[in-house]
Order: structure tokens, then C-alpha cells, then sequence
């Protein structure tokens, strides 16, 4: 790669993590539904055409990484197949999101606590969550060892209900971060449905 190429992007990376910040900040003071591009692109100093080049809408500062879609789950999930039941597998695909960007979980914090606080931003967070679990449905329905339509339907049910303990124990850790750990408040989660997988009833 070229290094003026390398540098640019550097700095473009640079900006939009300024910029995500500061967005962030101004949906913490003003509220997420109060807060309009306008004020986000003020209070940086910059035009709301420059914020355009880096976030599509002011939904994509919260949502661009807000795990688990910053992960590349479905193929993680084939990985924990390999060696673990279902449920199991399932467990350790979403454990694995904290712990590979555990330098930001205080950004984490911040941005569910927003995402709370707004209808709007909730919908988005449950239609995220959706199309994440049609990418991973098709990953585990094959694993289940029975009729394909009930395979199908198995696989469903326990996605979102995944996905579900994964949403929960992260709420539940962005409202209380310092009394748990958000490994502890997911583990906690998942082992309400220990008996969960098929291989195991």
C-alpha cells in the first residue's frame, strides 16, 4: 500500500472515532431524539456535509459497531460447532464479543445506555439483532441431527433466545458497570438455559 494512502486512512479513522465521540456525547446531554446532525457536525466543528461522509445517518454512529454486529459471528459460530453442542456454541460465539474488544467496553456502556433511552433507536437494535440471527439460523439448523422443517425451527428458537441473554446481560451491565462484569453478567445469562441444547433432552 502506498504510505500516503495508509496515512490518509489513518487519519480518516482517526476522525470518525473524534467524531463518534463527540456525537455520542451530545446524545448523553441533548438525547438521542433531541440531537439533530446539525448539532453533531457544530459542536465538532465541522459541515453536516462532512458528517455525511463518514456516517450515513446519525443512527450509524451508535449501530456501525455496537456488538455483536461488529463480529463476524456466523463464521465463529461454525468454529464452536466444530467441538461444542449447540447451545454451548452458541454461548461462546456471543462470549466471544466482550472479550475481543474489551478496550472499548466503556464506549460500549455508553452507547447501549443511549439506545435505551430512545424508542427509535430500540427498533433499530431489535431489527439489527434479526438480521443477525438470519445469518446465523442457516449456520446451526444443520447441526441439530432432525427433521429439517423442525431443524429449522429449533435453530430459530434457540438464536434468538441467544441473542436474547447476549442483549439482556449487555443491558444489564451497561446500566450497572462496577457492580458486574460483563463476562459475568453473560455467563449468568446463558446458564439460565443450561439444559437448552437438543443433544442434552
Amino acid at each position: 500500500m502506498d504510505e500516503s494512502i495508509g496515512i490518509r486512512e489513518r487519519a480518516r479513522g482517526a476522525l470518525r472515532v473524534e467524531l463518534a465521540d463527540v456525537a455520542l456525547r451530545q446524545f448523553e446531554d441533548r438525547g438521542y431524539d433531541e440531537t439533530t446532525v446539525d448539532d453533531i457536525a457544530t459542536a465538532a466543528g465541522i459541515s453536516p456535509r462532512t458528517f455525511y461522509r463518514y456516517f450515513g445517518t446519525k443512527e450509524d454512529v451508535l449501530f456501525s459497531d455496537l456488538p455483536p454486529s461488529s463480529i463476524d459471528l456466523p463464521e465463529l459460530l461454525s468454529e464452536h460447532l466444530a467441538r461444542l453442542a449447540p447451545w454451548e456454541a452458541l454461548h461462546q460465539t456471543l462470549r466471544n464479543v466482550p472479550e475481543s474488544v474489551r478496550a472499548q467496553r466503556g464506549r460500549w456502556s455508553r452507547q447501549l445506555r443511549v439506545v435505551n433511552t430512545s424508542d427509535t433507536l430500540r427498533a433499530g437494535h431489535l431489527e439489527q439483532h434479526l438480521n443477525l440471527a438470519q445469518s446465523l439460523i442457516p449456520v446451526l439448523s444443520p447441526r441439530l441431527g432432525g427433521p429439517a422443517a423442525l431443524d429449522d425451527l429449533r435453530a430459530r428458537v434457540l438464536v434468538h433466545a441467544a441473542l436474547t441473554c447476549f442483549d439482556t446481560a449487555f443491558s444489564h451491565w451497561a446500566e450497572h458497570e462496577g457492580d458486574i462484569e460483563i463476562l459475568e453478567a453473560v455467563d449468568a445469562a446463558f446458564s439460565t438455559f443450561s439444559s437448552a441444547d437438543p443433544a442434552q433432552s
